[in-house]
């Protein structure tokens, strides 16, 4: 008779497990449509302010399209510049001085 309190034991056993196994996949499966919904929120949130800093731009060089082009030219000039120094800077970790 005792075997057959154990072997009812061990289906008990089986079958708590089996629920515990489905609640984890439910929790599971909850977290990742969570994170989905969050990042298609966040990826959306960023294409919007995206786009009005493009308008914004569009405006402002509509508005006072010298300063833009002052802007621009200075960008490049700056940028050129430091190109130029890293090129012209030896490197330390290669043994040529």
């Amino acid at each position: 008779m005792e075997s057959t309190c154990d072997e009812l034991t061990a289906k008990e056993k089986v079958q708590l497990l089996a629920k515990s196994v489905d609640r984890a996949k439910a929790a599971v499966s909850d977290t990742i449509e969570d994170g989905k919904m969050a990042a298609e929120r966040l990826l959306k949130r960023g294409r919007y302010a995206v786009e009005d800093t493009v308008e914004q731009r569009i405006h402002h060089i509509r508005r006072k399209p010298l300063s833009a082009v002052a802007v621009a030219f200075t960008s490049g000039m700056v940028i050129g510049f430091l190109v130029s120094c890293l090129r012209k800077r030896p490197h330390a970790g290669n043994g040529t001085a």
